[in-house]
């Protein structure tokens, strides 16, 4: 595969994959010589990524690939069924940091089919955040990295005479000057993950943490409501953000600031490619990037999408070759190419990176500094339901329902009951 395939050849790559794979699982038995995996999609050029990647795997080993592609909840979803079930329909799996302690009994460790030196190559914070604390046991490699930096429409800053934001402070100081005629100076998500991301940076920027050193909840601290009372404030007490962005998720934080609505936002690595591309942007050239705000510190999720192994797969020799290969170099220098997704690669991030001109290679050295310092909430037994317990938390804090300080003493007393059921305290 060439690391300068165009997009147009990308396109047009000959289809492998029949159009019912999207929808209906393959549940045949595979052959002596194939594999099924269950893989992430997501706008209209997923699909012909992975069936590009396919493809040349096949052509490289010989080894078949019969796939289905879901979108990330759905397939968290189906991940989490299937591996309670102990079914061993898929062999590779899609899988992400979000929600890995959920299978840490259920995914094949890695670590016996990566030599130390090729798991150094990878950056040391999606390594860690995909092992499980209990038995170092590595669930998943990482496939990209996604962490978040600061995108604003600098037409309108150098208009107005301002600046990026730098601290909290400006944040809102600069919100503010941009705030009126339809227009807002932010945007940021207010449901679901998106929410409890959000918190958790500014969480880890106010200097607190999600738990202490005994593993018990600790984001109902000092620096925790100070997160949190921020984080409402930027709606309901400034109102430099869309008042409707308590219903918000990814999809509409980058599309105020796509469609003009806002003028400044906090988004992920595929931001770049959206933002430039003129059939999904109405601001083509007209914005830039610049570094995450920090209060006591500048720090921000550092999270991965990443490939695991079933526990329960009868063909785990072949299904780790497909996986070597989708976190090899060249699947990694096309996700670069056709979704500006962040290697996981150390050494091919340095290549993007030195390759980059102008503001991209900007930008690119900005979001190398975030995933550096970047953090995840913890991966204890249980703390994936503590997440699903932090959404209402904080949404219902963001809406004013209940005040940052109740709400968070509330769900920081049952996180810590659903983590003792789980075992995080055997």
């Amino acid at each position: 595969m060439s690391a300068s395939l165009s997009r147009r050849k990308f396109l047009a790559a000959s289809a492998a994959v029949t159009a019912g794979s999207l929808a209906a699982p393959w549940v045949a038995r595979a052959q002596a010589n194939e594999i099924t995996a269950l893989l992430i999609t997501g706008g209209p050029l997923y699909p012909k990524y992975w069936e590009k990647i396919v493809q040349d795997f096949t052509a490289k080993t010989g080894i078949k690939v019969r796939y289905d592609l879901l979108e990330f909840t759905p397939l968290t979803s189906k991940v989490v069924t299937l591996s309670a079930a102990r079914s061993s329909q898929y062999d590779v799996y899609s899988t992400h940091t979000a929600q890995i302690d959920s299978y840490f009994n259920h995914f094949a460790p890695l670590n016996s089919y990566f030599s130390e030196s090729e798991l150094a190559e990878f950056y040391p914070v999606a390594v860690k955040y995909l092992s499980d604390p209990k038995t170092g046991n590595l669930a998943a490699i990482p496939r990209n990295m996604d962490a978040r930096v600061q995108y604003y429409r600098s037409d309108v800053y150098q208009e107005k005479g301002l600046k990026p934001a730098e601290t909290w402070e400006d944040l809102v100081d600069v919100g503010l000057k941009l705030t009126g005629n339809g227009h807002y100076g932010l945007v940021v998500p207010g449901q679901g993950d998106p929410a409890q991301r959000t918190f958790s940076d500014l969480l880890w920027q106010a200097g607190g943490d999600w738990v202490d050193q005994a593993n018990k909840p600790a984001f109902n601290s000092e620096a925790g409501i100070k997160a949190l009372t921020f984080y409402r404030d930027l709606i309901q007490k400034h109102k430099i953000v869309p008042p409707d962005a308590v219903g918000y998720q990814w999809n509409e934080n980058s599309t105020e600031l796509s469609s003009g609505t806002v003028y400044a936002n906090f988004d992920w690595p595929g931001a770049f490619a959206t933002l430039s591309n003129p059939e999904t942007s109405r601001i083509v050239g007209k914005w830039s990037t610049a570094p995450y705000i920090r209060d006591k510190a500048a720090i921000s999720c550092a999270i991965s999408h990443a490939m695991a192994l079933n526990g329960q797969s009868g063909r785990k020799e072949p299904a780790v070759e497909f996986i070597k290969y989708t976190v090899g170099p060249e699947a990694q220098r096309l996700q670069f190419e056709q979704f500006t997704n962040f290697p996981s690669s150390q050494v091919i991030a340095k290549e993007v990176i030195a390759a980059a001109k102008g503001p991209q290679a900007t930008w690119l050295q900005q979001l190398e500094t975030t995933i550096a310092n970047g953090k995840e909430w913890p991966k204890l037994a249980g703390f994936s339901k503590v997440c699903t317990l932090m959404f209402s938390a904080i949404e219902q804090a963001l809406t004013d329902q209940v005040s940052p300080s109740d709400s968070l003493n509330q769900a920081a007393t049952e996180a810590e009951e659903i983590m003792r059921r789980a075992g995080a305290y055997d």
